[in-house]
């Protein structure tokens, strides 16, 4: 299992379209460009009670799609972003 740093993240806006993309590097050096979609999420406790959760954008900086450094342009389209 990777132990993952998060370098960056970003709030991309492509079309009408917002993804958080997250640069994470791991011990060894590797970077991963990691996308989210839906950053809410709604979930059933153990109590049987429904909870929600929100993903922490603080400190992403919002950049437009071709804003991005080339290589992260080129993974996000090789994922079909």
């Amino acid at each position: 299992m990777y132990k993952l740093s998060v370098e960056k993240k970003y709030i991309v806006k492509k079309g009408n379209r917002r993804i958080v993309v997250e640069l994470c590097r791991s011990q060894d050096g590797k970077l991963f460009v990691v996308p989210m979609y839906v950053i809410k999420h709604a979930y059933a406790a153990s109590d049987g009670s429904e909870k929600e959760w929100e993903y922490d954008t603080k400190g992403a900086e919002e950049v437009d799609y071709m804003a991005l450094p080339q290589n992260i342009r080129e993974a996000l389209s090789r994922a079909g972003i």
